[in-house]
């Protein structure tokens, strides 16, 4: 017992360290509440704020409320949105030095809080739940509503996979910005109205104010446009509204230019070349759209209907001419997106760029692309073969930094006041298409990287670039690898047959291991 003897001897010694410890324990716990430590493994950082959402939470002056109605009980998809939209409040609380408050209603509990769910803008969705192998519908709340002062801000639907920093951070900077700089619509040549773009308006006017820019031919574009979009004009500009936008770039302005150079009419099966008067502009900058289609073996698909025997089948065929891009120049408005959907999309001609401009290309075709000229052949129909796309990596968008030289400098029927720009860019698309939703019945939903080309290429024009990186900062669409049924069979046997092979092999090695260490102990006697 002299153990027991010496711990009662330092009585006084072990008293002071178990205070020590405990005092340790309690300071730790003090620093955790104030110091959380987290590690983002993601490989776009998916779950840390960036710089951009850190600023905007840093500058909030007032606070600002945020009000998420989520059902309980969610499938296990939807609960893990539901949790990770609470993580990224409780991050932008942190950075905003609690000026961002929030809480978490329950709509389905009772009949009051499902009034105010709705009375809030949040209306319920129907969702498929799979129990006990059976298949139910159940409704089910996924939304939010932000409030900052008297102003208020609704996100009805927040889709899980989405970047839900950027629809936190987007709606606080909606609410609390002061003035919204100005985007230009070109209009009046049968370009697509504001209504007819809704998916790209809805993403500008949380930051931006649109206006028409009509009537050209009489005066300039108003000089507070920071950025001119014309897109898909169909109709012949005047010779003055040419003049108008080229002054408007010579004077700084910058410009998106999304025009169809071919107007193709897929029911008669054929296209023609069309001239408004953007292409001779371009051309003017060096960067002119070709009168060509691209036709792509990674394409998407359309609904083409078949007679066959008296009846009507409706058949999905792949359409070379509607390519599927997920080729991108590294350049922050194509950065993180996966797949660009175009429509009898033009490519563009870089090799004339001038010396004194920049130019990047945005997107391209794939290694297995083809141009179509002259006589088209829309038919979907149609055959074909490796021989229809031998060429790859078709400029297809791009974006000129620089200075310009005016497309009427030294034409003689023209007079401009300015013949060379000031530092800007251009950005030119050979679609103008892929951003229209059109109206009515006719109206479709275009995929959303669609839209983000276009908004991206706003935002970087007007030199908003803070949340252009979180716009696409969603959960990475990763396909398996397409291989041949060859392969799928040997992975197969493989996957099968190497655990057995691997657990015969060990037993062989021990089996050997052991007749050599007896043979050993007899030699040496033992």
């Amino acid at each position: 017992m002299e153990w027991f003897k010496g711990f009662l001897k330092n009585r006084r010694e072990a008293r002071y360290q178990l205070l020590l410890v405990v005092g340790i324990a309690i300071t730790l716990n003090l620093l955790a509440e104030e110091l959380v430590l987290r590690f983002d493994l993601t490989e776009d950082q998916r779950y840390t704020l960036s710089e951009a959402s850190s600023d905007i939470a840093e500058s909030l002056e007032d606070p600002v409320t945020v009000t998420a109605y989520f059902s309980e009980d969610l499938p296990p998809q939807l609960s893990q949105a539901r949790d990770q939209f609470r993580n990224f409040l409780e991050e932008f609380r942190a950075y905003s030095d609690e000026n961002l408050e929030y809480r978490f209603v329950n709509p389905n509990e009772s009949e009051q809080t499902e009034q105010e769910a709705q009375q809030a803008g949040i209306q319920p969705v129907m969702i498929d739940v799979r129990e006990r192998d059976q298949v139910s519908q159940r409704r089910v709340y996924l939304g939010a509503s932000f409030s900052y002062g008297e102003q208020r801000e609704v996100v009805p639907f927040i889709r899980p996979g989405s970047s839900l920093e950027y629809a936190i951070a987007s709606t606080i900077k909606k609410l609390t910005i002061k003035e919204k700089p100005v985007i230009g619509l070109l209009q009046g040549h049968g370009e697509p109205s504001q209504d007819a773009i809704v998916q790209v308006a809805n993403e500008l006017s949380q930051r931006y104010r649109i206006l028409d820019v009509a009537g050209l031919d009489t005066a300039a574009v108003p000089p507070e446009v920071e950025v001119l979009m014309v897109i898909a004009p169909s109709e012949e500009l005047a010779l003055n509204e040419l003049t108008a936008i080229d002054q408007y770039l010579m004077a700084g302005g910058k410009v998106i230019f999304a025009i169809n150079r071919v107007q193709a009419d897929l029911q008669r099966g054929f296209a023609t070349p069309q001239e408004t008067g953007i292409e001779d502009l371009l051309a003017g900058y060096n960067i002119p759209v070709n009168p060509n289609l691209i036709r792509d073996a990674s394409a998407s698909s359309i609904q083409i209907q078949q007679r066959q025997g008296g009846f009507t089948f409706v058949n999905q065929v792949q359409y070379p001419y509607l390519p599927m891009v997920t080729n991108f120049g590294a350049h922050p408005v194509s950065e993180g997106l996966e797949t660009v959907v175009f429509q009898f999309v033009s490519s563009l001609d870089t090799a004339d760029v001038d010396s004194v401009q920049s130019v990047r290309l945005l997107a391209m075709s794939s290694d297995q692309a083809g141009i179509s000229s002259g006589r088209f052949n829309l038919d979907p129909m149609q055959d074909w073969s490796e021989e229809d796309f031998p060429e790859s990596s078709i400029p297809l968008g791009a974006v000129v930094e620089g200075r310009f030289r005016s497309a009427f400098a030294g034409v003689d029927t023209v007079e401009v006041a300015l013949e060379k720009s000031q530092e800007t860019a251009i950005i030119v698309f050979g679609d103008g298409d892929f951003v229209i939703n059109g109206t009515g019945q006719q109206r479709q939903r275009q995929p959303e990287d669609n839209i983000n080309l276009m908004v991206n290429s706003v935002d970087w024009l007007a030199d908003d670039t803070g949340l252009m990186s979180l716009r696409t900062k969603g959960v990475t669409n990763r396909p398996l690898m397409n291989v041949s049924d060859g392969t799928k069979a040997f992975l197969k046997y493989l996957n099968l047959l190497f655990p057995i092979l691997m657990v015969v092999g060990y037993g062989l090695l021990r089996y050997r291991r052991r007749i050599a260490r007896r043979r050993r102990w007899m030699e040496e006697g033992v």
